[in-house]
């Protein structure tokens, strides 16, 4: 199983994608089950806190160009 998390946004939520289909398909045993829940946790929470940084910096500019 990947441990590495992927170097964008789309690289993870494709693969995120990929693991849900497999989950939702019940193509996934069950050795495998605990590993794939696993992997998407960690895809989740790295494409929050992606979208996260994203929009602080969208505030930051937005802040830039509308100074209150």
């Amino acid at each position: 199983m990947k441990s590495k998390l992927p170097p964008t946004y789309e690289t993870a939520h494709t693969e995120l994608r990929e693991l849900l289909a497999a989950l939702q398909e019940e193509t996934v045993n069950i050795d495998e089950l605990a590993e794939k829940v696993e992997r998407a946790h960690l895809l989740v929470q790295f494409c929050r806190e992606k979208l996260r940084q994203t929009e602080d910096t969208i505030n930051l500019l937005n802040q830039k160009i509308n100074p209150a």
